[in-house]
C-alpha cells in the first residue's frame, strides 16, 4: 500500500512541477542510477565547472557516499526522493549514461544520452532476445526522450543508431570519460595508491572482471600470486593486485579475499578511469574498459575461462581473439601470454583496431560536450 501512494505522489509531482518555469541555467546529472560522480558525465561536469559559466548543476545521488563524491558547486540530490521530480521538471539539461525509462521531459529540455563505454558485448536490440520482456518498451521511451547521443567512435555510432531504437541525433566527439586517458595528469597514480593504501612505489596490476548474468563469481578463478610473478618477471618491479568488480556484483566483494599486502579491494573506489590511469597491467574479460585502457597503449590482457557459456549468453561484436588483448582461458595461458608479450606488437594491434572502428580519443571529449550544450542553449546548433 505505501508503495502505492509513494507512485501516486510521485506521479502528481510531476504533473504539478511540469508547470513550473525552466530554469535555463540548470542541468540534472545522472551517473549509473545515483553511483556518485563519474563516468562520461563526470567529465562534462568537470569541463563545465572549470568554465565557470553560470551553470547551476545537480547531481542525482544514491546514498551518502555519492553524495560525498560531489566537488563543490555541484549540489547532491537523493535519486529516490520527489526533489528529483522537480529538479528534473525545471532542468534545461539533463545528461545521463544510463536509460531514464519513465521520466517524462518537456519538449523544451535536452537530454543528452553518453551511455557508458564501446561494446564487446552485444547489446541492447542486438540481444532483444535476452532482454528482459519489459526492457524493450522501457528502452524505446527513453530514446524517444533523448535529443543526443554522444558516441566515441564510428562503430558505436553505428550501433546506437541500429540498436537503441533511436533515429535523433549522434555526435561522435570521443568519450568524455576517456580524456584522462590520453593525456594522464600526475599524481593520480599517487592519488589511487593512498585510496587504495598501496604502498608507494608499488606497481599496480588490476583486474577488473565484468558481471555474469547469474552473478557468480566462479569464473573470477585467478591465480593472483602467479600473476604477481609473472608480471613482476616481465615487466621489473614489484606488483600489488587492485580488484575491481563490476557495479552489479560489488556487494559480494566479500567473498574475496583482499590481504592489504598483495591484493587491495578497489570495488568502491568512485572513478574508474582514475584506477586505469594509475594501472600498468590490465587484467579484465569482456568488459569495454579493455578498450578505454588501451588508449594509454600499456598491457592489456584477457583471461577469460567461460567463454562458451557466455558467448550463449550475450555474443560478441568482435571474436575475442580478434581484439588487441592477448587471450588466455586458464592461469597457465595467463602467464605464458605475460612472459610473451611483445610492447611495440601489442601497440600496433591497437592501433589499426582504434583506426578499424573510427575511435575519437584525442583528450577534448568533455570540450566538444560543452560547445554543444553552449550552442545550443543559445538557440545556435553546431
Amino acid at each position: 500500500m505505501a508503495s502505492f501512494f509513494h507512485k501516486l505522489l510521485t506521479g502528481l509531482t510531476w504533473v504539478v512541477c511540469r508547470l513550473l518555469p525552466i530554469q535555463p541555467k540548470k542541468i540534472v546529472i545522472s551517473s549509473y542510477y545515483g553511483q556518485g560522480y563519474g563516468d562520461n558525465p563526470k567529465a562534462i561536469a568537470n569541463e563545465l565547472l572549470r568554465r565557470n559559466e553560470g551553470w547551476k548543476i545537480v547531481w542525482l545521488t544514491n546514498g551518502a557516499a555519492a553524495a560525498a563524491s560531489l566537488p563543490a558547486g555541484v549540489e547532491a540530490c537523493d535519486y529516490q526522493s520527489l526533489r528529483k521530480v522537480y529538479e528534473l521538471s525545471t532542468a534545461k539539461i539533463w545528461i545521463d549514461n544510463c536509460r531514464k525509462g519513465a521520466r517524462i521531459k518537456r519538449r523544451s529540455q535536452i537530454y543528452i544520452q553518453t551511455w557508458h563505454g564501446f561494446a564487446l558485448k552485444r547489446i541492447e536490440r542486438d540481444v532483444a532476445d535476452k532482454l528482459p520482456a519489459d526492457y524493450a518498451p522501457y528502452a524505446r521511451r527513453d530514446s524517444a526522450q533523448t535529443n543526443l547521443i554522444v558516441s566515441d567512435s564510428r562503430f558505436m555510432t553505428g550501433i546506437y543508431r541500429r540498436a537503441f531504437w533511436y533515429d535523433g541525433e549522434i555526435v561522435t566527439f570521443g568519450a568524455p570519460r576517456n580524456d584522462l586517458l590520453c593525456a594522464v595528469p600526475d599524481g593520480v597514480a599517487d592519488k589511487v595508491r593512498a585510496a587504495l593504501k598501496i604502498p608507494a612505489g608499488r606497481k599496480i596490476v588490476l583486474y577488473a572482471p565484468t558481471f555474469r548474468a547469474n552473478h557468480s563469481l566462479e569464473p573470477y578463478c585467478i591465480d593472483y600470486a602467479a600473476l604477481r610473478r609473472s608480471c613482476a618477471q616481465r615487466f621489473g618491479g614489484d606488483f600489488a593486485v587492485a580488484i575491481r568488480l563490476h557495479p552489479a556484483v560489488v556487494a559480494q566483494a566479500s567473498e574475496l579475499v583482499f590481504d592489504g599486502e598483495t591484493t587491495f579491494n578497489a570495488c568502491t573506489y568512485p572513478d574508474m578511469q582514475e584506477l586505469l590511469a594509475a594501472s600498468d597491467v590490465v587484467i579484465s574479460d569482456y568488459s569495454s574498459l579493455m578498450f578505454d585502457f588501451g588508449l594509454t597503449m600499456r598491457p592489456c590482457f584477457q583471461f577469460a575461462v567461460d567463454i562458451d557459456e557466455y558467448c550463449k549468453d550475450r555474443n560478441f561484436y568482435f571474436p575475442l581473439d580478434q581484439t588487441p588483448f592477448p587471450l588466455s582461458t586458464d592461469n597457465d595461458e595467463l602467464a605464458q601470454n605475460i612472459a610473451a608479450f611483445d610492447l611495440s606488437a601489442y601497440q600496433a594491434r591497437l592501433k589499426a583496431f582504434y583506426d578499424q572502428v573510427g575511435m575519437v580519443a584525442d583528450g577534448h571529449a568533455a570540450a566538444r560536450c560543452a560547445d554543444w550544450i553552449a550552442a545550443h542553449t543559445k538557440g545556435e546548433h553546431t
